[in-house]
């Protein structure tokens, strides 16, 4: 038999699941629907929208190179 503490952890396990799950819902629509790139306005394939970018491949790669260059 399941006890107190059992329960709470059951359902605060369920909520977190149910808010991300949620989410990645959101995420996906929300991406899908941005068709161009932030940075330079080019076309993003449907691919790469559906997994969440929201810049094209060559500004994804400018961003990472800056980055890498200003790390500590």
């Amino acid at each position: 038999m399941a006890d107190d503490a059992d329960i709470a952890n059951n359902f605060i396990s369920n909520a977190i699941e149910a808010a991300l799950s949620q989410r990645q819902a959101n995420t996906n629509q929300n991406a899908a629907d941005i068709k161009f790139c932030e940075e330079c306005e080019e076309e993003i394939p449907l691919a790469r929208r559906e997994l969440g970018f929201k810049l094209c491949i060559t500004c994804a790669e400018a961003v990472e190179r800056r980055s890498s260059l200003f790390s500590t």
